[in-house]
């Protein structure tokens, strides 16, 4: 009789044990815009383990996506009634097909969007890269035009992180001249900012000015930044239509203007060349400039 009883207990911890297995739950970070709608805040999702499949761990990530955040304050990077229609996989590259809705985020929106998706779907395991679809047609940027591609979570610049320590890194910035002739560079040890991406974070301190006396200013401090993104070696940087009110249309003015921000720029690994968009356009006259190219870095303008 004690054997039975032995046996059964011993059945009855075996079931406990297979239960639970089952209960095992795996956790996701899930990305969403913070309340000023200009940076990328983690929150943890849970959810019984679906590792094992990954097309149902991307259908319920790109849910978690569509869905209010837990968090107060936080905002979906997925427009309202944006759908997924359907997910694929090459190696270890997932595509997402999304329905149009998906468009109805502009500039910053659409970018701060994209990245949240490679970040999310960066937490599935065997996917490395996410290519995005609009009802089966490549993802546009919002920004540049230009089909944006499979996007590898090394591509993602915008940093999702949260700062848990504080950082700084030395920039090179160029600044003009007291006379306004040439380029001259400065050092600027600066904070990391999570809310920006290195290329905003240029811009930003690019309009707040040089810090020698001896230089002047070339981005106006009011200046707008639409947004700025990194593509194949090419900065997109679009700006509001305002600028061309706001820089002397002289050649020197409009030479050192832009190539302040361009030699800024490419003082970036990532970077080679920088567009400028004046609204979403390129071809805008630009002083005597033709903004429908990228611009490379001009050793020539700065001052030995």
């Amino acid at each position: 009789m004690r054997n039975k009883f032995r046996a059964a207990a011993a059945m009855l911890l075996a079931l406990a044990a297979l239960a639970g297995c089952g209960d095992k739950v795996r956790v996701f970070s899930v990305y969403y815009k913070n309340a000023d709608g200009d940076s990328l805040v983690m929150e943890e999702h849970k959810t019984s383990d679906i590792s094992g499949d990954r097309d149902k761990t991307v259908e319920y990530l790109i849910g978690e996506l569509t869905k209010s955040p837990k968090t107060e304050g936080l905002i979906n990077v997925l427009p309202d009634g944006t759908k997924l229609l359907g997910v694929s996989f090459l190696g270890r590259t997932a595509t997402v097909d999304l329905s149009k809705e998906y468009y109805q985020n502009t500039d910053v929106d659409e970018l701060l969007a994209r990245y949240a998706i490679v970040s999310t779907l960066g937490e599935v395991d065997g996917v490395d890269n996410v290519e995005i679809l609009i009802e089966g047609e490549p993802l546009i940027s919002a920004t540049s035009g230009a089909v944006v591609g499979r996007i590898s979570k090394s591509d993602v610049v915008y940093s999702p992180q949260a700062k848990t320590q504080d950082a700084f890194d030395t920039l090179m910035l160029y600044f003009p001249d007291a006379e306004g002739q040439y380029l001259v560079p400065e050092e600027r040890d600066i904070e990391i900012q999570t809310s920006l991406s290195p290329e905003r974070l240029i811009l930003s301190e690019l309009m707040k000015g040089p810090g020698s006396k001896n230089l002047t200013q070339a981005v106006p401090a009011d200046i707008k930044v639409i947004s700025a993104e990194t593509k194949d070696g090419v900065c997109f940087v679009n700006l509001s239509g305002d600028a061309l009110t706001k820089i002397s249309p002289g050649t020197t003015s409009t030479t050192l203007f832009l190539y302040s921000i361009v030699d800024s720029l490419t003082e970036l690994e990532t970077i080679d060349s920088v567009q400028l968009l004046i609204d979403g356009k390129t071809g805008v006259e630009f002083g005597n400039y033709v903004l429908d190219v990228p611009l490379e870095r001009n050793e020539t303008l700065i001052k030995e």
